[in-house]
């Protein structure tokens, strides 16, 4: 009877333990970071262009070794200004200054980071810059290829077709227009700054400051767009076709840099010897900026600024460090070879303030509505 009498006690004691430990292996779980147990997700939203970069198996191990684990998606920069769902993510990447700072003011933030930099460049192939070295627009005399933009500007206001080139129909026997292929100015950065780099040539070499100069590059530039057809919302897209159909899709593709470099220093046979970069004269540099959403968001801003491996890391992809001497050191840890190695670039522009930008943009895209580009 005793025996009965303590199995019918200790019976449902141990039904209760059994449910309370099942209860707790139910919530132990939730209490955890998502991934990997001992890692802090930090959800980021940036331009396609860095994907590559913040994927990287190397880039991912130095983060996760600082205790993070970063969830990448991507958006065009312009994009990403005017998303609202950015309170799902800790930090935000666009591929320039003014829009972090346009984000910054709207959340009422003050801090950000700029940990690296790229100049625009062109993407080509070689019998494509020795067409246009013919006619002017290309010049590969000094250690670096330019691309005079206020030659190119003058193919364009003439409305030059590539058959109208000499020696054309031996290169590229097309009737299309002489025209830089771009992303959609209205949602990406680097058209942007293709836009305030052709302001800036075709106003005289001066930054558009007013509304009078902004309503006429507008209605100029409004063409270099609408003549391409469809645009891509952001840069990955074009290059990747660029490697892929080659000069059949588009001759000239406005990228940055770090887009073609870092294939070169990958050495993955994606560029092949027929393909050139070439530096419009002038250019324009977009800087890469972090702004932290949360404090999480701010620590790994941060570590893309200072740590001694993730700017190692991002020369690999392309990128240029805004720390002199981060870079040098990186450069002695082999982060890029001489043969990689960018130009030093002294022709640059500025773009125009962010009021006149978006103007401009604003006034290309009722073009579009209307059809009056």
């Amino acid at each position: 009877m005793r025996l009965t009498r303590v199995t019918r006690v200790i019976g449902p004691a141990l039904a209760v333990l059994l449910l309370a430990g099942v209860a707790a292996l139910a919530i132990v779980p939730r209490l955890r970071p998502a991934g990997d147990d001992k890692l802090v997700t930090v959800h980021a939203l940036v331009g396609s262009e860095k994907r590559s970069f913040l994927t990287d198996p190397e880039v991912v191990s130095v983060l996760a070794r600082a205790g993070y684990r970063l969830v990448v998606d991507t958006a065009g920069s312009r994009e990403i200004t005017t998303r609202t769902d950015l309170d799902n993510y800790d930090l935000v990447f666009p591929a320039n200054t003014p829009q972090a700072d346009r984000i910054k003011q709207a959340r009422g933030l003050t801090r950000s980071y700029s940990p690296f930099y790229s100049p625009m460049a062109i993407a080509t192939f070689r019998p494509i810059a020795d067409l246009l070295a013919r006619a002017g627009v290309v010049h590969t005399d000094g250690p670096v290829a330019t691309f005079d933009m206020h030659a190119y500007l003058k193919l364009v206001r003439d409305h030059t077709r590539w058959s109208d080139l000499p020696g054309a129909d031996a290169v590229y026997p097309t009737d299309r227009s002489v025209l830089i292929a771009s992303t959609d100015v209205r949602t990406s950065n680097s058209a942007a700054l293709y836009l305030a780099l052709v302001s800036y040539v075709a106003n005289g070499d001066e930054v558009v400051t007013d509304r009078a100069a902004a309503e006429r590059q507008a209605e100029f530039a409004a063409g270099l767009f609408e003549r391409q057809g469809y645009l891509d919302n952001s840069t990955a897209e074009p290059f990747d076709e660029f490697l892929a159909m080659g000069m059949g899709k588009a001759p000239m593709v406005m990228i940055y840099e770090a887009q073609f470099l870092e294939r070169v220093r990958a050495a993955d046979g994606s560029i092949r010897p027929d393909m050139l970069l070439l530096y419009p004269e002038p250019t324009i540099f977009a800087r890469h900026t972090v702004v932290p959403l949360t404090d999480t968001g701010d620590a790994v801003g941060k570590l893309l600024s200072t740590s001694p491996d993730l700017v190692r890391l991002a020369i690999r992809h392309g990128f240029r460090p805004s720390d002199p001497a981060a870079a040098a050191q990186a450069r002695g840890q082999g982060a890029a070879n001489a043969a990689s190695a960018p130009p030093e670039l002294v022709n640059t522009a500025e773009p125009p303030s962010q009021e006149i930008s978006d103007l401009m943009i604003e006034l290309i895209a009722d073009a579009y509505r209307t059809g009056t580009g």
